[in-house]
């Protein structure tokens, strides 16, 4: 019998998740109460069932997947916590966020139970229908066996073994070199604009690093769509840098250019009408009219 695989949220991530699992015959459920109009409607797109209540989702689901932005994961782990409790149902809950081992040890206090089985998750990848089903789910914890359920079907599941924080920590290695690469490109640029240096810099990076002004025109236009999500991020970052006893100061710099994308008006777009045609001169005069703010 086809297992019910839930997804709170279902936004550009869950629902590539969500239309990738139904293709692969699992039923796909969320609660769309209290979403966005982009939500519900991404929701659709992937036919994702609306259950109405977090309480119903826990009833119908095997597997509930937490995909939100990080500031909201451990409100999101409490709420599904007391309904697990309550209703006391065997049930598996994998923390997807892109948050710190420290966040999620205290999401794996306050849901784990004799009901509920914690996963520790790190998505890697762009979501499955972009990357053809090759997204990666890093995951660890003591009992990690039902998610593999959707291995090669929806995502690649990667076992870090038994402790709960190492999925997490995966997580923000890796975007600690993704994401704050592209802070970073987006910091040097503007400068070099307030500077009146822009053309100048940019010939330069055309002449001897032209991989860098390549990687500078594909990422800093598109910054302000996900920047309202990735300035968490990079505060989740800081804290498991600053945990480690290395700086968390790269990170918490790459946080404040996230909250200076997100005043820009590319801010109010979002990855279905972005306008792919601007250019990387347009984008940086944003972000320079937006320190003025």
């Amino acid at each position: 019998m086809s297992q019910t695989i839930a997804i709170l949220m279902p936004g550009d991530m869950g629902h590539g998740c969500g239309k990738v699992f139904r293709k692969n015959d699992f039923r796909v459920v969320t609660c769309l109460n209290k979403r966005s109009v982009r939500t519900k409607q991404l929701a659709a797109s992937s036919a994702i069932e609306d259950l109405g209540t977090i309480e119903n989702v826990v009833n119908n689901s095997d597997i509930i997947l937490s995909i939100l932005p990080p500031e909201f994961a451990l409100q999101q782990a409490k709420i599904v916590s007391k309904v697990i409790t309550k209703i006391q149902k065997h049930i598996t809950y994998v923390d997807c966020n892109a948050i710190s081992p420290e966040t999620v040890l205290k999401i794996n206090d306050s849901i784990s139970s004799n009901y509920c089985n914690f996963i520790d998750g790190g998505i890697i990848g762009f979501n499955p229908i972009v990357e053809n089903g090759q997204t990666r789910l890093y995951v660890s914890g003591p009992n990690t066996q039902p998610i593999k359920v959707l291995h090669k079907k929806g995502f690649i599941i990667k076992d870090l073994g038994t402790e709960i924080g190492k999925a997490s920590a995966m997580k923000m290695v890796y975007a600690s070199a993704t994401k704050g690469t592209f802070a970073l490109h987006a910091a040097v640029i503007t400068a070099s604009k307030k500077l009146g240096l822009f053309d100048e810099y940019v010939e330069e990076l055309k002449y001897s690093k032209p991989n860098i002004l390549e990687a500078m025109e594909k990422m800093v236009p598109k910054i302000p769509i996900d920047a309202a999500r990735w300035e968490g991020e990079m505060y989740e970052i800081s804290k498991t840098f600053k945990k480690e006893n290395i700086t968390p100061k790269f990170h918490q710099g790459a946080a404040a250019i996230m909250k200076l994308a997100k005043k820009t008006p590319i801010a109010r777009e979002t990855r279905e009408n972005f306008e792919k045609s601007r250019s990387l001169s347009k984008a940086v005069d944003m972000f320079v009219k937006a320190i003025k703010k």
